[in-house]
């Protein structure tokens, strides 16, 4: 089965070989070197103990003979303990005996290996270890990590500490300078003492309830100062447990906001009065646009009537040309037969010249009729142009307005009935504007040069 060895953190780590034998110490040093950043050597206790003291901050593990002479592996040991208590160590001893094992254990050995050495075995201890050093190097990060971030909180933020009953025990240097009170005065008071008059008790018990059950409360305080002023704070407590996990105090952190939420509440305030004068405004123009409105529509309803009168006018001038037409042709009909029989007849010669003369008397009517038409055709095609203009330029007027109350409307959020109403006006008057224009477009329909050719016989 292959040895899962992770290589890269056998990389980062040094070690201290002692072994008295010659040829083994050489042999297992270049195996090492194989895997270890750097390795030392020495060969017996004493210069092992000599060379730790001199490389003692580069070296991570130490790997020793027990059975050597001048100091033994153990003796070594001890001397080192003396000095360092943590540095990891391997025996290594071609004897298993119970008093050496009694005092590797003592003096805290990580692992005790019987010669001749099983390279495997070897191997798995050492990876064993750098996995342990390099979980400690870890931790050692975080807890430098979590000094700094506590550094800072303390310097940039009040901390306040209270026991499990929520009873302040400490309150730090930013604490005091803020709110005027000495760490002295406040040991001992319950953390609810330095609450506002006016603030809810019931908050400090929601919070309280938060740490009991080891969950985080954040929340805004507003808090007394010293002489009687007060600040408002941004606030998040914690809850401090002890090794078994039981909840024994909280850690309250606050930062004063005092600026900010005034700033808030001014402009909170400012809203308001601005609200407030912006609904008494719109109900002002509201009025005043109702009242344009009913103006324009009854002017509209005004001019739809007199649209009526006209086209009923003009279906009467129609119905008179008509009228005349078929005179005409009756007429005409008559001199026909008239022109036929006049050289018979003195008689039917004078009543020729008559409604010859009476032919050429319509004639002139129906002209005239004609220019009139015209004429009104002309006169209220202007007028129906200068209508449509105006009514374009009030309701693109309109358009402003409601527009300009549709966005103050929207701003109080309250009067979104207004713009409904509003838009209904507005469809409404442009409606009555195409209405216009089709009744323009019918009567220009009877002035057709084509239609009064017929009527009059024109070539």
């Amino acid at each position: 089965m292959a040895i899962s060895i992770d290589k890269k953190l056998l990389k980062r780590l040094r070690v201290l070989y002692v072994e008295d034998d010659d040829t083994v110490r050489a042999d297992l040093a270049a195996l090492l070197s194989n895997f270890f950043d750097k390795i030392y050597t020495a060969k017996d206790g004493n210069e092992g103990l000599t060379l730790y003291k001199e490389k003692q901050d580069n070296i991570d593990i130490i790997i020793a003979d027990i059975n050597m002479p001048v100091l033994t592996g153990i003796e070594m040991l001890k001397e080192i303990r003396k000095f360092d208590k943590d540095i990891p160590v391997i025996f290594a001893t071609a004897y298993s005996d119970n008093e050496f094992l009694s005092e590797a254990i003592k003096l805290k050995v990580s692992e005790y290996i019987i010669k001749p050495l099983d390279i495997k075995e070897l191997m798995i201890a050492l990876d064993s270890i750098a996995r342990n050093i390099y979980h400690d190097f870890l931790i050692n990060q975080q807890n430098k990590e979590l000094k700094k971030y506590k550094e800072i909180i303390y310097s940039n933020n009040m901390v306040i500490r209270t026991d499990k009953k929520m009873i302040i025990s400490s309150v730090n240097d930013t604490f005091c300078e803020i709110t005027g009170f000495e760490n002295s005065e406040l040991v001992g008071q319950e953390l609810s003492t330095i609450k506002y008059n006016e603030n809810d008790i019931s908050i400090y018990k929601k919070m309280y309830d938060c740490v009991y059950h080891n969950k985080t409360w954040n929340g805004e305080l507003k808090n007394i100062k010293r002489d009687g002023s007060y600040y408002y704070a941004d606030t998040t407590a914690v809850s401090l447990l002890d090794d078994d996990a039981e909840v024994i105090g909280a850690l309250i952190i606050q930062k004063d906001v005092t600026d900010k939420a005034m700033k808030r509440r001014d402009i909170q305030s400012s809203l308001i009065k601005d609200k407030s004068e912006i609904f008494k405004k719109s109900k002002e123009s509201v009025s005043e646009l109702h009242q344009k409105i009913n103006k324009l529509n009854y002017e509209i309803e005004a001019l739809s009537q007199e649209l009526e009168k006209e086209k009923h006018q003009k279906d009467n001038y129609i119905y008179t040309l008509e009228k005349y037409s078929l005179e005409n042709r009756r007429i005409k009909s008559e001199l026909e037969q008239a022109k036929n029989m006049s050289a018979a007849s003195p008689e039917i010669s004078k009543k020729l010249m008559l409604l010859t003369k009476d032919n050429t008397d319509l004639k002139i009517e129906i002209k005239k009729l004609e220019l009139k038409l015209e004429s009104i055709q002309e006169e209220h095609g202007k007028e129906l142009k200068q209508q449509k203009v105006n009514y374009e330029v009030k309701i693109d007027d309109l358009d402003k307005e409601i527009s300009s109350l549709k966005d103050k409307v929207e701003v109080l959020g309250t009067v979104e009935s207004v713009s409904q109403k509003l838009a209904y006006w507005k469809e409404k008057a442009k409606n009555e504007s195409k209405k216009v224009e089709k009744l323009e477009r019918e009567i220009l329909s009877y002035g057709d040069k084509t239609l009064m050719n017929k009527i009059f016989g024109g070539k």
